[in-house]
């Protein structure tokens, strides 16, 4: 790493960017005290970034590569060390960070989370860190976000909930006064009546969209808590449980009803035969088609 000063770059605090960004996708995900930015940008032109957040700042590079770029941070390293796949910048809060990049199209994503987040502290400034899951589980959540049905996007919570532990336990400090061991709370189980209601709710909605954030009102809890407290109480995720109940119902259908495997697709809340099947088949181990023949034949 070729550490040097760069103060130059924070001209355009107050002076704006020198070049308009040329964004060709941006799309916002959150979930509660957790949001990320997910972004295709075209550099081939000198492009400028800038600001200073009020939260910690993870950007993680998953595509695209830049040919030069300097980073200087107002508490912190300054380079121009070039991202490769896979590689962090950690931008802490309050930290005025600049760059000047430019390459071919590149893709990242953001994430911010509050400087207090589950009673953590302070974050260090870094460049080219390696975080495996946060890597791949980054690549996840751009995949998921292009999503339109209700697995898909209680997919995306679930794995944004994972995302804001593996935060707070990987990247934040725990704060001087803090007591051992309880950097991270432990998720509460729900009580057996929200258990209840979040059962019936789901049976009676398995032929329609099941939003998470319809899950937390009738828990009667944040969608935080839903995706904690839902792991703790059944033993599995939102989206996973309502997939297994899709395939049970599915079954049952394929037994006692003649009806076609796209109409049983579409009464059991996938968004398209192949959906259906593809979610059959890894959880019963055969096709809809052949299940039904081998039941109708035993």
């Amino acid at each position: 790493m070729n550490i040097h000063p760069a103060p130059g770059l924070f001209r355009h605090d107050s002076a704006g960017p020198a070049s308009e960004r040329v964004i060709v996708r941006r799309q916002r995900v959150a979930s509660d005290d957790l949001s990320a930015q997910l972004v295709t940008e075209d550099v081939s032109a000198p492009t400028d970034w800038s600001f200073v957040e009020d939260a910690h700042t993870l950007v993680v590079h998953l595509a695209g590569r830049l040919s030069s770029m300097e980073s200087v941070f107002s508490a912190g390293p300054s380079t121009d060390l070039l991202p490769q796949v896979g590689d962090i910048w950690t931008i802490p809060a309050g930290c005025r960070y600049a760059a000047k990049a430019q390459g071919a199209t590149v893709r990242f994503a953001e994430f911010r989370v509050p400087a207090e987040l589950l009673g953590g502290g302070g974050m260090a400034a870094r460049v080219g860190h390696r975080d495996g899951f946060l890597h791949h589980a980054s690549a996840r959540v751009m995949r998921l976000a292009q999503r339109d049905d209700d697995l898909g996007r209680m997919a995306l919570q679930s794995l944004l909930a994972a995302i804001r532990l593996h935060i707070a336990d990987a990247y934040l400090r725990p704060r001087a006064n803090a007591a051992p061991g309880r950097r991270v709370n432990r998720a509460r189980r729900f009580s057996d009546r929200q258990r209840q209601r979040l059962v019936q709710y789901i049976e009676a909605s398995i032929h329609e969209a099941i939003r998470v954030e319809a899950l937390a009102q009738v828990a009667g809890v944040s969608v935080a808590h839903l995706m904690d407290g839902f792991k703790a109480s059944f033993g599995t995720t939102p989206w996973q449980y309502v997939l297994r109940a899709r395939v049970a119902e599915g079954r049952r259908l394929l037994e006692v009803t003649d009806l076609s495997i796209t109409s049983i697709a579409v009464a059991v809340g996938f968004s398209s035969p192949s959906h259906f099947a593809s979610a059959f088949g890894r959880h019963v181990g055969a096709s809809p088609g052949a299940y039904r023949r081998e039941r109708r034949g035993a």
